[in-house]
């Protein structure tokens, strides 16, 4: 699993969230499960 530069990561259970500063080729896992990337928010048009 690569992870990207700048893109965050959360495990829902302990609610963990992190932030890549080097990316790179390794499994991100808290207490053995897999962490999500977090999908960017929306923010509202500046109109």
């Amino acid at each position: 699993m690569a992870v990207q530069l700048g893109k965050r990561y959360k495990d829902e259970e302990t609610g963990i969230e992190l932030l890549v500063i080097k990316p790179g080729n390794c499994e991100l896992k808290v207490n053995g499960r897999a962490m999500e990337l977090m999908q960017p928010k929306v923010l509202p048009s500046a109109d």
